[in-house]
């Protein structure tokens, strides 16, 4: 987590449906098909509770955002890898979602040799951890995603 004092706060702002086709590119690059179904994916395997449904797309002020699902106020995220199993809210299981899909596709930009996708990718984490810091759910974050 951040320990910078003066750091601006970070804004979220829902992104309205007619802008969501160039939102998913600018969070995911090229492969932002495989991003948005990664999303998808990791709910249905952290979250037992989850069903599909519609999700909001977040762009944040720093330049990152998220995704989260809307099928229901809270849900339980269980990491198996990691031991972690808490209840989180939307925004936050969004979060957490949308940093497990960024890390696996860094690591398959990573071992298919490309860098600049690689380095796209970590900038995106990078700053969805920075709004994460801020986030009232912090610590349940960084849990899980431990």
């Amino acid at each position: 987590m951040s320990t910078e004092l003066n750091q601006p706060a970070i804004t979220a702002r829902i992104i309205p449906n007619n802008r969501r086709m160039a939102f998913l590119p600018r969070l995911f690059g090229a492969r932002y098909l495989t991003g948005e179904a990664g999303v998808y994916n990791h709910a249905r395997s952290l979250c037992a509770d989850y069903q599909g449904g519609s999700r909001e797309f977040v762009e944040l002020s720093c330049g990152s955002g998220f995704m989260y699902p809307l099928s229901a106020e809270r849900f339980t995220v269980s990491v198996s890898g990691n031991w972690f199993e808490g209840e989180l809210s939307a925004e936050a299981t969004g979060i957490v979602l949308t940093l497990f899909t960024l890390n696996r596709m860094i690591w398959h930009a990573h071992e298919e040799g490309y860098q600049h996708i690689c380095d796209m990718l970590i900038t995106q984490q990078e700053k969805l951890k920075l709004y994460a810091d801020q986030h009232a759910e912090a610590g349940l974050i960084y849990r899980a995603i431990d």
